[in-house]
């Protein structure tokens, strides 16, 4: 899919080609969540590559990024309110909470006619430029179809919800558990895990094996959840008798991958989310047209290909 096209500006707008004496300086926000987790850095590191190619055609960019942590998204709200500001003529964003961030689209960016671009979570209100997520459903689906190969029939699965507020992440479950429902799996009521910490996940998983030891599959919305939960299921003896599986990777959940601890995750392409997102903000303020929504697809890494997702920069740039 070509991501976005250049719409004819007095004339004829040459994107590789615009003469020094067009260039402009653009401010641009880039507000992420989890900032420090590997995806998100790749993420970022996207956005500046595209920028650094922007620059080299006389549209200079400052870009600000800002991290919101890992659990209080009220913060990123506070990121956002400061991003606008100190000025910034658009704003990436990759939203902690579908909710929040959404309301503060529309009432302060949206409000003031300013440029917004969505790269990975969708949020529920507001408008954008445009949105470049993951179709999360489709690779729910790829761990729900994975689970449902290695499980007989009425094997019992569940997911550990660290994201309840999240559309991409209620996607995600809703694809895992229609894929194991359809294969015959009994899908147990969701686990909440309340912040997307090890701790949290240790909790969660400890009340699983307590409330229901004949459990056969678990699914995470996240890498960091399951390696929270296979430290307690390890140690309860049950490594190897739990499919593990799990959205996104990082170095460790690569290792544990490689070391035959968790089955198979679900690989996104944060980069590339980064790169276009930027790409697609700069050539709307340059007066381009860019598509609205764009559905990136997702790798299944496992035991049997995992040697060839050494490359991917989720892992080795960090």
């Amino acid at each position: 899919m070509r991501l976005f096209k250049l719409a004819l500006v007095a004339g004829t707008f040459a994107l590789a080609l615009a003469p020094a004496s067009h260039a402009q300086d653009y401010k641009i926000g880039y507000s992420v969540f989890w900032g420090t987790n590997p995806y998100l850095v790749t993420m970022v590191a996207g956005a500046k590559a595209a920028a650094k190619e922007w620059q080299a055609k006389g549209v200079n960019i400052d870009l600000l990024v800002t991290n919101g942590g890992d659990t209080d998204t009220a913060r990123q709200v506070s990121d956002l309110e400061d991003l606008y500001a100190q000025g910034v003529k658009g704003v990436l964003i990759f939203p902690g909470d579908s909710v929040m961030i959404g309301d503060t689209v529309t009432n302060v960016f949206n409000a003031e006619k300013i440029p917004v671009v969505i790269t990975d979570i969708g949020i529920r209100s507001g408008d954008y430029v445009s949105q470049i997520v993951t179709d999360n459903y489709a690779g729910g689906r790829q761990a729900g179809d994975y689970m449902a190969h290695h499980l007989p029939k009425g094997s019992k699965v569940v997911t550990l919800d660290n994201a309840p507020t999240s559309d991409n992440g209620q996607a995600r479950q809703r694809g895992f558990e229609d894929a194991a429902r359809e294969a015959g799996l009994v899908v147990l009521a969701e686990r909440i895990v309340p912040t997307l910490t090890l701790d949290s996940a240790r909790r969660a998983a400890e009340d699983l094996l307590v409330a229901d030891p004949d459990v056969k599959g678990i699914f995470t919305l996240n890498q960091l959840i399951l390696q929270g939960a296979y430290q307690v299921i390890d140690q309860a003896g049950r490594a190897g008798d739990i499919t593990l599986t799990a959205f996104d990777v990082d170095p460790i959940s690569y290792k544990m991958v490689l070391d035959g601890k968790i089955d198979a995750l679900v690989v996104q392409d944060p980069y590339r989310m980064g790169y276009d997102g930027m790409n697609s903000m700069i050539v709307s303020l340059e007066g381009g047209t860019v598509d609205k929504n764009v559905d990136l697809h997702t790798r299944l890494l496992t035991r049997e290909n995992v040697e060839t997702f050494a490359s991917d920069p989720q892992i080795a740039a960090n």
